[in-house]
């Protein structure tokens, strides 16, 4: 059974600290007002004073009360000024706490389904690193497009960063006899290929679902539904073209691109640095956003220098070690800036 509180509750309820502190205040002028009438009454019925002094004897009364009503009101004033310091020190205290609680269970949830999605890379790379790549690379474009796309601000670049390891997710869906196969696919193989990008947006919305609204989740539906769309409206699923297709979609698809044709896979060799950016160049604004793949030739030298690093097939350049070098110091740069508005 229920217990009973024994606790003795006020039926008044103030809207807020001015309401009561106002009130007191008005209480106690009446109570000083109606004890001085009184009081005055008094005197004057019960001692012969002259009108001089009895006068004189009421301001002094009158001024003892004003003193009393003034005090009264500044220690309320100073009451209320210390609380309202001390309420918004354990808001700050608590707001901390939140944000430190939220930003620890998104570090979970982004590194979770960053493992998933490398665990899905794995099936069809020989490394792994091919999302660490990706991010690099979308990192660079979405930073060199930044002046040009209002959009494009720190968080959006972070957000887009982890959210293209989620590119091909859809790859876990597609049978092992496809995505392995070491020749050419069948026109039946290619279509039951591209419905990975199908089968990663549907998974992630599953996931959307049960999240509710997400920018991080959202973004990642975008680029694994739109990173095999292309420029002129010939790519898959949907063939849309140009602007229609999400600008994260379209900066993945060339950082997805870029890597797939200069990295080793059991169905092809590797391509070099200048190959690659010679079917760039062929493919501008047809496969590519124009805007995006100016970015990319840009930042060649970063791009080669992050390809050089990771693989095993370097191909070596004259100023190679200088790009390492900047490459480095960009990332360790942008890495510190992202700590620093995290916290």
């Amino acid at each position: 059974m229920k217990q009973k509180s024994n606790k003795i509750e006020w039926p008044f309820r103030p809207r807020n600290r001015r309401a009561l502190f106002s009130g007191i205040l008005i209480f106690q002028a009446a109570i000083l007002v109606i004890a001085e009438v009184l009081v005055d009454s008094w005197i004057r019925s019960e001692f012969t004073l002259s009108q001089i002094a009895a006068d004189r004897l009421f301001v002094f009364r009158i001024s003892i009360a004003f003193c009393v009503f003034t005090m009264t009101g500044l220690i309320l004033f100073l009451a209320s000024k210390r609380y309202q310091d001390t309420l918004e020190q354990s808001n700050e205290h608590l707001n901390k706490q939140v944000t430190q609680q939220v930003r620890a269970g998104l570090s979970k949830r982004n590194a979770l389904i960053f493992g998933l999605a490398k665990l899905a890379d794995y099936r069809d790379t020989d490394t792994g690193a091919h999302l660490e790549r990706i991010g690099f690379y979308a990192r660079i474009l979405a930073d060199a497009m930044s002046p040009k796309y209002p959009q494009i601000t720190a968080k959006w670049i972070d957000r887009i960063v982890l959210a293209s390891s989620l590119h091909d997710i859809g790859k876990v869906g597609i049978a092992d006899s496809i995505l392995l196969k070491p020749g050419r696919l069948t026109a039946d193989e290619r279509t039951e290929m591209e419905k990975h990008a199908l089968i990663g947006a549907d998974t992630l919305l599953a996931i959307r679902t049960k999240l509710g609204p997400d920018e991080f989740i959202d973004m990642g539906i975008e680029i694994a539904m739109g990173h095999h769309e292309k420029w002129d409206g010939t790519g898959y699923p949907f063939k849309i073209a140009g602007t229609d297709i999400p600008l994260s979609a379209r900066i993945v698809a060339l950082a997805d691109f870029y890597d797939a044709v200069t990295s080793k896979r059991v169905y092809k060799d590797a391509m070099t640095h200048q190959e690659a950016s010679d079917l760039i160049r062929k493919l501008h604004g047809s496969h590519f956003d124009p805007d995006i793949a100016d970015a990319f030739f840009a930042n060649e030298a970063e791009f080669n220098a992050i390809r050089a690093h990771n693989q095993e097939d370097v191909e070596t350049e004259p100023d190679i070690s200088n790009a390492l070098e900047i490459t480095a110091r960009r990332f360790i740069l942008e890495q510190n800036q992202s700590i620093n508005r995290a916290a």
